[in-house]
């Protein structure tokens, strides 16, 4: 059965294109540009970072594609036939047997065939997403023993290093609730000792 949900005309036209270009099938073929829907598809979350993607569903003997237009620059005049190229490159080569995965991006043998089909240098290739922003840290976890400050991007479970190397429930680091009582610290920039606090002495629950 196939599956096209795509908002945006320019990738339904370019959608089109390859499939012709590629010689690829339709019959269930999954299309789509909306990152929530593709992660419904294949049962997993998809990386926002992410610009395209594609798998091979077997429980449905299917092709599903993800053209992620919020990480692509748009800006840049071939960016989006890229990505849309390069995801049915990686369809044809399901196809054709090739379960190769990509070695580099934008430096290894999918690149240079994207290059030939699309008309784009290599440069485009490795520029066509926008630069990725890293997310600062949301949450203050305090040790209840020794006071220890850690930041962190993700809620979790982890005991304090500075006070037991191994994980130890006695040392759980506590979140430190906001102004209004929730457990969340919408924090401005984190000093450089904070980071290397949070990365070397705090240990993850197995």
């Amino acid at each position: 059965m196939r599956r096209i949900e795509i908002a945006r005309p320019e990738i339904a036209n370019l959608v089109d294109r390859y499939l012709v270009r590629l010689s690829l099938p339709t019959d269930d073929l999954w299309v789509s540009d909306e990152r929530t829907i593709y992660a419904r598809w294949i049962g997993r979350r998809i990386p926002a970072h992410y610009g395209g993607a594609y798998c091979f569903l077997g429980q449905y003997e299917a092709h599903a594609i993800l053209i992620n237009a919020a990480r692509i620059d748009l800006a840049a005049s071939r960016a989006l036939e890229i990505v849309v190229c390069e995801e049915f490159v990686h369809m044809r080569d399901f196809i054709d047997g090739d379960r190769r995965r990509h070695s580099h991006h934008g430096h290894d043998r999918i690149a240079h065939r994207v290059s030939a089909l699309t008309g784009a240098t290599l440069e485009e290739i490795r520029t066509c997403l926008l630069p990725t922003v890293r997310r600062k840290p949301r949450y203050l976890y305090r040790c209840p023993a020794c006071g220890m400050m850690v930041r962190r991007r993700v809620r979790g479970t982890w005991s304090c290093g500075r006070c037991s190397p191994e994980f130890h429930r006695e040392y759980v680091l506590r979140l430190v609730p906001d102004d209004h009582g929730a457990g969340k610290s919408v924090l401005g920039p984190a000093r450089p000792d904070d980071k290397a606090v949070g990365r070397d002495l705090a240990r993850d629950r197995d």
